[in-house]
């Protein structure tokens, strides 16, 4: 990927967050690689992630390896390296990518209210999503309100809300939008609604932790 990567730091409340728009070429090699997956059951199994995720979703596939590096080196590193060092004023000395999947959500799925921490292992400090596939028939949920209706969105949630404060930041999802965040970032995916049944919300998400040399390392 030759293009010059353009994306946006931006402050909805005390974190800082980043967005961008995918490669064309990435939405396309990503929804390959599901599809590979999704038609074998034997990968089905090897990628299932399932288990060690939160949602009340259909399907969660680890990213094939492969598909996620080539990706990472050319779309995602530059922007992490950038917001990282918008932040912190030290060399990095490498991104891992902890670990990186697809959700495959139905009508009426949703993800409840969670971060991206991890208390065993050491812990992650960036976490994203990505939309791949939107809907064309979502509508708004049962009892849904016209003045406040959260049908579909993504919410990030931080802090104690005052007249002086938000807390809150909604997302209506779009193809190609990419959003990175704090992995300690509280955030909720709403259920969508659709006149069809068959019709799949298809994002992705991956948690990175930042390295940086020895000798020049962050003390806190």
């Amino acid at each position: 990927m030759k293009d010059k990567i353009n994306f946006k730091i931006f402050k909805p409340f005390g974190s800082s967050m980043a967005k961008a728009e995918l490669p064309l070429e990435l939405i396309k090699d990503f929804k390959e690689d599901l599809k590979k997956i999704r038609a074998d059951k034997t990968k089905q199994k090897q990628h299932d992630w399932g288990e060690r995720l939160v949602g009340h979703v259909a399907e969660e596939y680890l990213i094939t390896p492969e598909v996620m590096l080539k990706w990472k080196r050319a779309f995602f590193d530059p922007i992490i390296a950038s917001y990282t060092n918008a932040h912190i004023k030290h060399k990095i000395s490498n991104i891992l990518i902890n670990s990186a999947w697809y959700v495959i959500s139905k009508s009426g799925d949703y993800n409840p209210c969670h971060r991206h921490t991890e208390y065993v292992y050491p812990n992650y400090h960036l976490s994203c999503v990505g939309y791949l596939q939107i809907p064309d028939s979502m509508i708004p949920t049962e009892n849904a309100k016209q003045h406040n209706d959260f049908s579909g969105q993504t919410e990030f949630i931080e802090g104690s809300e005052n007249m002086f404060a938000d807390v809150n930041y909604r997302v209506m999802p779009e193809v190609r939008q990419w959003i990175l965040f704090p992995n300690n970032l509280s955030h909720v995916v709403y259920p969508f609604n659709s006149t069809n049944k068959d019709d799949e919300r298809i994002s992705f998400s991956f948690n990175a932790t930042i390295n940086f040399d020895k000798d020049n390392a962050p003390t806190n």
